[in-house]
């Protein structure tokens, strides 16, 4: 008998009979981070039911008793061996799927079930509500897709029972407690069965002397039933047996043997059945109605105030059912009941004294109110606040169980809030509440293993930034936005990764990228006559690193393109050089249809090879009404290019073309 040993954790099942008809698996969690199972309390939302997991065997005992099941184990609660449990689990209990918790090394020891499927999901810290609610709705949907396993009949599997015995010899079995009262009672019985057992001896040996063979007796002869025909021998020993012991454990529930004698009650015979055959549907219904009779005995011994009596039989109806929605009332009556003696009984210890009582009625009032402000979300922040009230009550009586109690449930929220700051990026408010925590002095691991989180995170997050900075400088130099705009530019990205981490991986491979095509666009500037503009490209690809050979080759064009600069800097008149071919403007038709005359002053170069380019209107009037006419006529445009030093050079000119009508 397993007295307590499926002991659910602070978690409330769905109240509403349309969720829990829509569950469609328990969540066995093996953790004991606050924090985790706080979310998952809330993120869940009563659509599974869930119970916390002592250990490794605690959880094979609730995933023996579960109908349908999801086994969500945290990482840092195992270490190094949450491989071995994973595959020694997945080996007992192939259809309940797996989904685990951790950081990234986590995932790489576990990356081979991973891939095998051993390990259904991988969900990493920290954690969210809405991830860990779709993590375990995907689990819960493929726990749903593969019905339990029942075992094969005689002549379809022949192995399948041997298969379902060896899975049950390795899985350990759940520890036994037995309490005093229940040792007394067992006592009783083997004492009866003792002297029921002598009495029997002194019969056979009474018999030997047969003293009534001389007394006639009457004849009982008619009232002797027929004999009972014999059973017809079994054909398939394993169901045989899950028959015998499901009709026995029928029977025991039918006496009254719910949990007593050992081995032959109703709730270790439908156990023994669950153990073999977990999908067993009549073992299972079994359980529940143990349960229920469990919970009518509680209910009877609160009655008469027999509160010994009431926890042992709580303890087996949660063993019998871990999933019943009663037993979260029964276990609060409970309490209640236990809160009401003790308090009854410190009152007489105390003579009845008043001041005793008003104090008492006080630290109630304080911790109700803090309750209060906990669930309207009013956890800190003046004198009308949870921590307010709780700390009050602490400083009245720091032993206090209530004063402990709340404090736990207050820590519990401010960790909550934490890790909710860290999921929403905002390490300031998540540390600020981990302070606050982390003042009441209660559950330092819990607020330690966040901070670790929260470093990490840190961490991360750092890095993302300075990949970021990198990824924008290499779109900025694929844009040919190299200088500008200045804080939108690669110059300005590299020079923010520069300053933060010079050693970033990849920045150097962009710093030589942006250097090569700085120089090249001064190349191609000084070619052009913008002189001034390749100097500044220059001077920042000698920053960013570039080759002093290249920056010496730019900079020996550079020079040369200067020695010539002087004609290219000076715009002559359009009739200084010598036009080869020439279009007319062609007078736009809606200007001349109005009667509107005007002017265009335009400047262009004329390149080595005699050819137009970067025309540019300096000047109009009217303005928008010739410009584009001017414009195409400029393209057409030939000339002998300027003779410098013997070679050709550009040349900037300007002229003024007029737009008369002829009849005026």
């Amino acid at each position: 008998m397993n007295s307590g040993a499926e002991r659910p954790a602070d978690f409330q099942p769905a109240a509403n009979p349309a969720v829990e008809a829509a569950a469609t698996a328990n969540v066995i969690v093996l953790a004991e981070d606050v924090t985790l199972l706080e979310l998952m309390k809330h993120s869940l939302e009563g659509r599974q039911r869930v119970w916390r997991a002592d250990d490794a065997l605690h959880a094979a005992d609730l995933l023996v008793a579960a109908h349908s099941g999801i086994l969500f184990i945290d990482a840092a609660l195992m270490g190094n061996e949450t491989p071995t449990l994973v595959d020694r689990l997945h080996e007992q209990f192939p259809d309940f799927p797996i989904v685990v918790t951790g950081r990234r090394d986590d995932e790489v020891g576990l990356g081979e079930r991973i891939s095998t499927g051993a390990v259904f999901r991988f969900l990493h810290k920290p954690v969210s509500a809405d991830r860990v609610r779709n993590f375990i709705d995907a689990a819960a949907r493929r726990s749903g897709e593969q019905p339990p396993r029942e075992p094969a009949a005689e002549g379809t599997s022949p192995s399948a029972p041997s298969r379902a015995f060896s899975a049950v010899r390795s899985i350990s079995l759940p520890r036994i407690r037995v309490s005093p009262a229940t040792a007394r009672r067992v006592l009783r019985i083997l004492a009866s069965i003792s002297v029921v057992a002598l009495i029997a001896w002194g019969l056979v040996l009474l018999s030997q002397q047969k003293p009534w063979e001389h007394i006639p007796l009457p004849d009982f002869s008619s009232l002797v039933p027929a004999e009972r025909p014999a059973a017809p021998p079994a054909t398939n020993d394993a169901s045989s047996r899950l028959a015998r012991t499901l009709g026995a454990a029928a029977i025991a529930l039918g006496q009254g043997r719910l949990v007593e004698p050992e081995g032959q009650n109703a709730l270790e015979l439908y156990r023994s059945v669950l153990l073999a055959y977990p999908g067993n549907v009549e073992a299972r219904e079994g359980l529940a109605r143990v349960a229920d009779e469990l919970l009518a005995r509680v209910e009877q011994s609160l009655l008469a105030e027999d509160l010994p009596a009431a926890a042992a039989a709580l303890d087996a109806a949660r063993g019998a059912d871990p999933a019943n929605p009663r037993l979260e009332f029964f276990s609060a009556q409970l309490l209640r009941e236990r809160d009401r003696v003790n308090a009854a009984a410190a009152v007489v210890a105390a003579g009845g004294d008043a001041a005793e009582r008003s104090q008492d009625e006080r630290i109630a009032r304080l911790l109700t109110r803090a309750d209060q402000r906990m669930r309207e979300g009013r956890l800190v922040g003046g004198i009308d606040s949870a921590e307010a009230y709780i700390l009050d009550a602490r400083e009245a009586r720091p032993e206090d169980a209530g004063v402990q109690q709340a404090l736990n449930a207050l820590s519990g929220r401010m960790l909550l809030a934490a890790s909710e700051a860290m999921h929403q990026d905002d390490m300031a408010t998540a540390t600020g509440w981990l302070d606050r925590a982390e003042s009441l002095g209660v559950d330092g691991k819990a607020v330690a293993r966040l901070r670790a989180e929260i470093a990490s995170a840190r961490l991360a997050s750092v890095h993302e930034d300075r990949s970021r900075l990198l990824a924008l400088a290499n779109q900025r130099i694929a844009q040919g936005r190299l200088l500008e705009p200045a804080g939108d530019s690669a110059r300005h990205y590299t020079d923010l990764l520069r300053a933060a981490d010079p050693g970033h991986d990849g920045l150097a491979d962009t710093q030589a990228l942006l250097a090569s095509r700085l120089l090249e666009e001064a190349g191609r500037l000084s070619a052009d006559g913008r002189l001034a503009e390749a100097g500044k490209l220059l001077t920042a690809a000698e920053s960013a690193g570039a080759r002093e050979a290249d920056v010496a080759q730019t900079r020996a064009v550079l020079a040369q393109a200067r020695s010539g600069g002087a004609a290219q800097r000076e715009i002559l008149p359009e009739s200084a050089l010598t036009k080869l071919e020439h279009r007319a403007a062609v007078y736009p038709a809606a200007a001349a249809a109005r009667g509107v005359e005007g002017w265009v002053a335009v400047q262009f170069t004329v390149a080595a090879d005699g050819s137009t380019r970067d025309a540019v209107i300096t000047e109009s009037s009217p303005a928008g009404v010739f410009e584009d006419s001017v414009l195409d006529a400029v393209r057409a445009w030939r000339y002998e290019p300027r003779i410098v030093a013997g070679k050709p050079v550009e040349q900037r000119v300007g002229l003024r073309v007029r737009f008369k009508l002829a009849n005026r």
